[in-house]
């Protein structure tokens, strides 16, 4: 069963709030952005920029990572998924990333969520840190409510990115703010 929220936003229709959730995230234009290109250099068959590629799997990862703290039932995965395709213009289908998801799940029952975190916290350039905790802050919001387990995980994403645990705090606030009022 669910932890309580931290955090519970108000009661809309789902995909009015993936709605909201796509606006915040796109708000942050280069970052949405880099999002497409590095979608497009994961599917093609010879990725010209790599790091590009590997920043998505990265900002994928994290977010799938901060988002499954608490546990995603199947309409939170669906969901994720559906957003995430969307985020990206469809360069990733539903199914590529219930399949990603999957082999995720895998990759932390054998390695563990803190060592998957870390690892996908180091692919990224120092410049990409606030940008990258503001995103997987909004994609765990997406099921309505940010719960203490997904704010510990942020933190650690945070701790990951040499981010003092209140200044990540303070980035998921401002997140959670910018979400709020375009619900209103």
């Amino acid at each position: 069963m669910a932890e309580p929220p931290i955090l519970q936003l108000p009661e809309v229709d789902p995909a009015h709030l993936a709605v909201v959730i796509r606006a915040v995230v796109a708000e942050d234009r280069a970052q949405a952005e880099r999002l497409r290109a590095g979608a497009l250099q994961t599917v093609a068959d010879q990725p010209d920029d790599g790091t590009a590629a590997r920043r998505f799997q990265s900002l994928l990862e994290i977010g799938y990572l901060v988002a499954s703290a608490d546990g995603l039932a199947d309409q939170e995965r669906e969901a994720l998924a559906r957003l995430l395709e969307q985020l990206t213009d469809a360069v990733l289908d539903r199914a590529a990333l219930e399949l990603h998801f999957r082999d995720l799940d895998e990759a932390v029952a054998a390695m563990g969520r803190r060592e998957r975190l870390g690892r996908a916290a180091a692919d990224l350039d120092d410049d990409d840190r606030d940008s990258a905790l503001g995103f997987a802050a909004a994609i765990a919001m997406s099921d309505g409510w940010l719960g203490d387990a997904e704010l510990a995980v942020l933190i650690e994403l945070g701790a990951h990115m040499s981010i003092p645990a209140d200044r990540a705090r303070e980035l998921v606030e401002q997140v959670v703010a910018r979400v709020e009022s375009r619900l209103r």
